[in-house]
């Protein structure tokens, strides 16, 4: 039988506060990193053009955005300049040719600094949105609890799919 992953079903978000997490209310959509690597050209004798390698020990910026509906208590846990700690899970319909339906879990930790507090158009009569961003140092992507992806900008680690691609590196460097 083949599956079709949908749509996303639903999600929910924590914060840390403190040491615990708290559910982060009043989320309308949000949006984990997308990991660009940096790269270099290769070219030469034998060659008929160039070639960008992907480096993963160079890594652009990351950023994750959440929108809150609402400037409840606990959204404004997103606006610390000092660090930021979010989980998201969702879950997508898993549908079957036969009709059967099931959830794909997804689970997301981002660890950054708020880079943008929301401002924002306010109309009346229209749900008030606010889009915070967090300029985003660690990121960690588990589908179905498996772990697809690693990100820690700082430690430096890049691991994907199981694979650490700067274990030599860090190796290399005493790390």
């Amino acid at each position: 039988m083949k599956y079709r992953a949908n749509k996303v079903a639903d999600f929910f978000c924590q914060i840390k506060k403190g040491n615990a997490y708290v559910e982060l209310q009043n989320v309308a959509a949000f949006s984990v990193p997308e990991v660009t690597f940096g790269g270099s050209d290769l070219s030469g004798a034998g060659m008929i053009g160039t070639v960008s390698i992907p480096d993963p020990s160079n890594i652009e910026a990351m950023e994750t955005s959440i929108t809150t509906t609402s400037d409840s208590a606990n959204a404004k846990l997103l606006n610390d300049p000092n660090g930021v700690e979010v989980i998201f899970n969702w879950a997508l319909d898993k549908v079957g040719t036969t009709g059967s339906k099931a959830y794909i879990p997804y689970r997301a930790v981002v660890k950054g600094w708020a880079s943008v507090i929301p401002g924002g158009d306010k109309k009346k009569g229209e749900v008030a949105e606010g889009e915070h961003k967090i300029s985003t140092w660690y990121y960690k992507l588990e589908i179905n609890g498996k772990t697809v992806a690693l990100i820690d900008m700082l430690a430096p680690k890049c691991e994907i799919n199981g694979v650490d691609y700067l274990e030599k590196l860090n190796k290399a460097l005493n790390r």
